[in-house]
This record gives C-alpha cells, sequence and structure tokens, in this order.
C-alpha cells in the first residue's frame, strides 16, 4: 500500500512540474474493457455458455445422485448397527466405500471434462475477440487498453466514459461467423498475447463429502 501511495505522490510531483507543452505532446488515451463481459455477453458466448451450463448441469444432477445414494446406504447402516449381522455391515461398508471412490473419480473426471468443454467453447470466441480489440485500438489511436477483468490489473477506479466494452461486444457480434462457417484469422491483426479464455459462470462440480467409515 505504502509502495502504491508513493507511485501516486511521485506521478502527482511530476505531472505538477511538467511544462504544459510537454503535457500536450504527452497526452495519452486511455480506455477500459471487460474483456471476459465482452465474450461472455457476445451473442456467441451467450451461446456458448447456455451450452456449457446444461452440460454441467446434467454432471451436476448425476453426482447429486450418487451422492443421495451413498447417504442413504450410510444412514442404513448407521441405523442397523445393532440389527445386522457383522457380515452385511461389512458388505454394507464395502459397497459404500466403492461407491465413495467412484463418485470420486467421476467428479475429478467431469471438471477436467467440463473444464476441456470451456476452453472449446469459449477459446476461439476470445481469439477473435483479442484480434478485434486490438483493430479498435488502432482504430482509435488509445495509447494504452486496460482490462478490468484481470484482477491483475489492480484498477481501483475507471471512468465509464472510457469503457469500450459495449462496443467491443458489438464488433464481436458483427464479426461473428454464420451458422455452419468457421471465421478465418485477419492477416495483420497479431494479439498482444495468447487470448485468455473467460472462466465460465457456473463452477465445476466440487468433490462431495466422504462419510465416515463406521467402527
Amino acid at each position: 500500500m505504502t509502495r502504491l501511495k508513493l507511485s501516486l505522490l511521485t506521478t502527482t510531483i511530476l505531472t505538477a512540474f511538467a511544462g504544459p507543452a510537454l503535457l500536450r505532446a504527452q497526452t495519452p488515451k486511455v480506455a477500459v474493457v471487460d474483456f471476459e463481459r465482452a465474450v461472455v455477453e457476445s451473442a456467441e458466448g451467450k451461446k456458448a455458455s447456455d451450452k456449457f451450463q446444461a452440460t454441467f448441469q446434467a454432471k451436476q444432477t448425476d453426482l447429486e445422485k450418487r451422492q443421495k445414494d451413498i447417504d442413504d446406504q450410510t444412514k442404513k447402516l448407521q441405523n442397523g448397527a445393532r440389527t445386522l449381522s457383522d457380515a452385511a455391515k461389512s458388505e454394507l461398508q464395502r459397497d459404500i466405500d466403492r461407491k465413495n471412490t467412484d463418485l470420486q473419480r467421476l467428479n475429478q473426471d467431469a471438471q477436467k471434462e467440463l473444464q476441456t468443454l470451456r476452453d472449446e467453447l469459449l477459446r476461439p470466441i476470445a481469439e477473435r475477440a483479442t484480434a478485434i480489440l486490438n483493430q479498435l485500438a488502432a482504430q482509435e489511436a488509445y495509447t494504452i487498453v486496460v482490462d478490468v477483468s484481470n484482477p491483475q490489473t489492480n484498477v481501483v477506479y475507471s471512468n465509464p466514459k472510457n469503457d469500450i466494452t459495449a462496443d467491443l461486444i458489438k464488433r464481436i457480434d458483427a464479426a461473428a461467423p454464420a451458422a455452419g462457417q468457421t471465421a478465418a484469422p485477419k492477416p495483420g491483426t497479431p494479439a498482444p498475447g495468447a487470448a485468455k479464455t473467460p472462466a465460465p459462470t457456473t463452477q465445476a462440480p466440487k468433490p462431495p463429502a466422504t462419510p465416515p467409515k463406521q467402527n
């Protein structure tokens, strides 16, 4: 925090003593963009999010159903602690352990599959959005464009007048390929770095709690 205050103070001092001519010559043109929102709220991004959500919900329902089955068997084992034979309790415990192992494996597989699906759905849109953003920045002669969706930017305030997210969304929609077609990347528009894939609005299923074994 101290470093930030010192940095701001230094900037203030340098600006105060800089000549008017120098300030006019170096006046920057800054824009801010919520890149993640632009991708997810574009027409293609909404379709991708809906598809991801449908897949997520199906897997979540299956995992919850399996967890309920384990919970029911655990309750049965607890209630039958005095009435079930030792052999029956051992068999029931083995079945619970097996189903718990299967559930943990299925949950891990689901998370990997959802991660892959997210990348497949959103990465092409993010890559096109990066190229479009570069074109927009060049056309408007922005000195710098700050992505406020990236937590590493440490942006504490941005003027809404400088926000170009809505404009970027319109351009993404306008450049979207027609159904059944794949948009080819435009030459001469290199991205400053690899396009990031926005995180989905719904997180992958979390591992269910494992019921304790019976003594």
